[in-house]
Order: C-alpha cells, then sequence, then structure tokens
C-alpha cells in the first residue's frame, strides 16, 4: 500500500535538493574554477570504482573524503551539485528512473546540508569541530532518506541496526581521510589532491593496481556480454541473474571477503560455452534429441577451450574454469563432464549450481512460462543432496524467504530478485 508514495517522495526530495542548490548558489555566489573538473573527474572514478553499488547506503562513507575539500574550498552550493552529478556510476544508469533520481537527489541534499553544517559550525577556524559534525549530518542524512526510500519501496521493516553500526563504523576512517584530501589539497593544489586520492584507493583497495587490472577483467567480461547479448539476449540475462544470485548465496554462506570480486566475476563466465553451441539447440521450444542433448552437455568443455583465449590473471582463471566446466557436475555424482561428487566438485561450483538451478526456474525463456518462488523453492529442496549441495540450498533458501518476508516480491510471484538491485 505504502509503495505509491516512493515516487512522490522522490519527486519532492529532487525539488528540495534543486532548490537548496539555487537558494545556495545566490547565497554564496557562483564562481567556477578549474579544479572542479579535477574534482569531478575524481569523483567519476571513485563511483566507478566503488565495489558498493551507489544506490546502497553503504558507499557514503566513500564518497565524503572526496567532498570534503569541495565543501572547505568551494561551499554548500558546488559540493551538493558535484555529490550529484560526479557519483554516477556506471551501474547506475542500468537502474529504474526512480531509482537513479532519488540516489542523485539523496546525496546531494545529504551533501548540501553537510557542507552548511561545516560552515555554520566554524569552518576552518574549528575545523576540529566542525569537521566531524559536518559528516555526521552527511552520514546521518543519507542513510535516513535511503531507510525511508526502502520503506515507501517495500512491505518488510527497514533494518534500522544494521544503519546504525554501519553509521557508527565509517565515521572515524572519513573523517581522516577527509583531513587528509583537506590538508593535501590546501598545500598542494590538484597535485596534492591526486596524491591523496592514490593513497585513498590504495588503503581502500590493497594496491592501485588491483583497481586497473579490475577495470580491465570488467571491460573483457563486458565485451564478452555484448557478444552474448547479439546471439542470445535471454542468455545474457541469464548471466547476469545467476552472478547475482551466486552472489548473494557466497555473501550468506560466508565466502571468503576477499575473494568474493573475484568469484562475482569468475560467474558470468558459467554459461560462456553456449556462445559455441547452435540456435536451433538453444532455441528449440521442443524436447532435444539425444544428439542435441548431448551437444547441449558440452558446453562446460567448450566454455573451457573458449577461456583458453581469454587474457585472464592466473589466480581468476583457475576459478572461471572452476565454474565453467563444473557448475553441472551433481552432488550425487551423477553429472558431467567429470562425475565429480560432492566435495570434490568445487565450492564456486556448487554455489554457481544452486543460482543456476534457481534461474533455470523462476527466469522466463522463450519455451515456457517461469515458475512461482513456492514451487521453485520446493524443487530446490527435492533435488538437494542428489543434484545439488544440501546446505547451500537451505542457505540460498533462506534467503529467498528472508526477501519475501521484507517484501521484495509477493508470495506467489515469479519477479527476478535482480529487479531489487
Amino acid at each position: 500500500m505504502r509503495r505509491k508514495w516512493f515516487k512522490p517522495y522522490i519527486i519532492i526530495l529532487t525539488v528540495i535538493t534543486v532548490a537548496f542548490q539555487i537558494g545556495t548558489f545566490f547565497l554564496y555566489g557562483f564562481t567556477f574554477r578549474l579544479q572542479l573538473l579535477v574534482f569531478l573527474f575524481l569523483l567519476l572514478m571513485n563511483s566507478h570504482y566503488q565495489v558498493i553499488n551507489a544506490s546502497n547506503a553503504n558507499s557514503s562513507s566513500l564518497n565524503f573524503p572526496l567532498l570534503f575539500p569541495i565543501i572547505v574550498f568551494f561551499g554548500p552550493p558546488w559540493a551538493s551539485v558535484m555529490a550529484t552529478i560526479g557519483l554516477i556510476s556506471l551501474d547506475e544508469l542500468e537502474l529504474s528512473w526512480p531509482v537513479f533520481l532519488f540516489n542523485r537527489a539523496s546525496l546531494g541534499l545529504a551533501t548540501g546540508l553537510g557542507a552548511l553544517t561545516f560552515h555554520q559550525a566554524g569552518g576552518l577556524s574549528n575545523l576540529f569541530l566542525a569537521l566531524p559534525v559536518s559528516l555526521i549530518v552527511y552520514a546521518f542524512l543519507n542513510h535516513l532518506l535511503f531507510i525511508i526510500g526502502d520503506f515507501l519501496r517495500t512491505d518488510g521493516t527497514p533494518k534500522l541496526g544494521f544503519f546504525v553500526l554501519d553509521f557508527l563504523r565509517t565515521i572515524p576512517a572519513s573523517a581522516a581521510l577527509s583531513a587528509l584530501f583537506y590538508f593535501a589539497f590546501s598545500r598542494f593544489d590538484v597535485l596534492g589532491l591526486l596524491g591523496a586520492y592514490f593513497v585513498f584507493i590504495t588503503v581502500r583497495s590493497g594496491a592501485f593496481l588491483g583497481h586497473l587490472e579490475s577495470n580491465y577483467r570488467v571491460s573483457v567480461i563486458r565485451a564478452l556480454l555484448r557478444a552474448v547479448y547479439a546471439k542470445d539476449p535471454d542468455l545474457m540475462a541469464h548471466l547476469e541473474n545467476v552472478a547475482y544470485y551466486s552472489k548473494r548465496l557466497a555473501k550468506a554462506c560466508r565466502y571468503p571477503i576477499w575473494r568474493l570480486n573475484m568469484f562475482d566475476e569468475a560467474s558470468y563466465f558459467h554459461d560462456i560455452g553456449k556462445l559455441d553451441i547452435s540456435d536451433a539447440i538453444l532455441k528449440k521450444e521442443g524436447k532435444l534429441s539425444l544428439d542435441e542433448l548431448e551437444e547441449m552437455r558440452s558446453h562446460p568443455l567448450r566454455g573451457i577451450e573458449f577461456l583458453k583465449g581469454v587474457p585472464l590473471p592466473k589466480t581468476h582463471k583457475i576459478m572461471v574454469e572452476n565454474i565453467t566446466g563444473s557448475h553441472h557436475e551433481r552432488y550425487d555424482g551423477t553429472g558431467y563432464p567429470h562425475q565429480l561428487k560432492g566435495s570434490e566438485i568445487p565450492l564456486e561450483a556448487r554455489i554457481v549450481a544452486v543460482a543456476d538451478t534457481w534461474d533455470a526456474m523462476v527466469g522466463r525463456r522463450c519455451y515456457r512460462e517461469p515458475m512461482a518462488i513456492p514451487d521453485a523453492i520446493a524443487e530446490l529442496r527435492r533435488v538437494k543432496g542428489t543434484q545439488l549441495d544440501p546446505h547451500l540450498v537451505e542457505v540460498f533458501v533462506s534467503v529467498v524467504e528472508e526477501d519475501m518476508a521484507r517484501g521484495k516480491y509477493a508470495v506467489g510471484e515469479v519477479t527476478s530478485l535482480v529487479t531489487f538491485l
């Protein structure tokens, strides 16, 4: 019932944000400096490399340090505008317009009011008080606006405890990094800003080269997905869905967090071998013949052959090959292509197998209608211990049931979880 208020909430929030920006420009004046273009570039870079989606309130702590010098030297209007246009990630462009507009308005308003608080609290003359107060206002508003939006968008109850813990956890590190950016920019201008950004991403990611390498891998994946889409749009949607479900299951079963991004990338490749399967078989509406079934079952090995020409790091290639070559092995040892059994099947492949089976049931196909969510859950439980890892099935079912309890989709509805990314 309350979902009908989500779009009006977004429109009101957007109007308030724009009015704030116009009003503060009249109050503080409109002075443009070339350094703002450097800030805009770095903000866009930061959003592009962020692991956490921009629609998630957790992203706030990663943004404020770069915004803080803008707050100090350019004032609330430019800080609000830069947050609005400079924190757009590539993934965000694929979101629905209400979610995209909400992200832009909430970040812009939270940043603008945080900046206004900084200057009202004494600014540079009272830096050690004004900085943390400004950060707290920014983070609090960002989280609050997200909680309200999430409350209106779903039928579930917001997890306030999670937001409080995240809010408290991120304040100290954000304050320290904000001070780093301020002092670097104030002492060395743009060169100091670039140096501070290098330190920032190195600390956050573990290594600057890791960002470059990750960007390269993502580019390869996207190029391959474009090829998949040209061949079969439904197959590309399947790859994306399975990658999403796999990541959620991996998180739920406490998969090592330092390997999660690698696993997320690798899971996109699980059905890449289907690029070498004829459309007549992939899109056939009737039952496959024995020869056609044999060709379809060859796609894991075809995928391994295909990956030999993909320039991936050795550590990634091992994981990708495990997933691509083993996601159709069965827990009881009757799968293909190598009849692996139980723990002989790599964990990553077992995770993807659950996600693959789930999307095969609830995803829409050219030859059948999707299965209802309760029926799909029942089918997962029916094949656990034979086709699928029983522990992973129960973990995944708990994730789905939690989403249902939170109102992500109604019982019996077949809407994909990816809709709510």
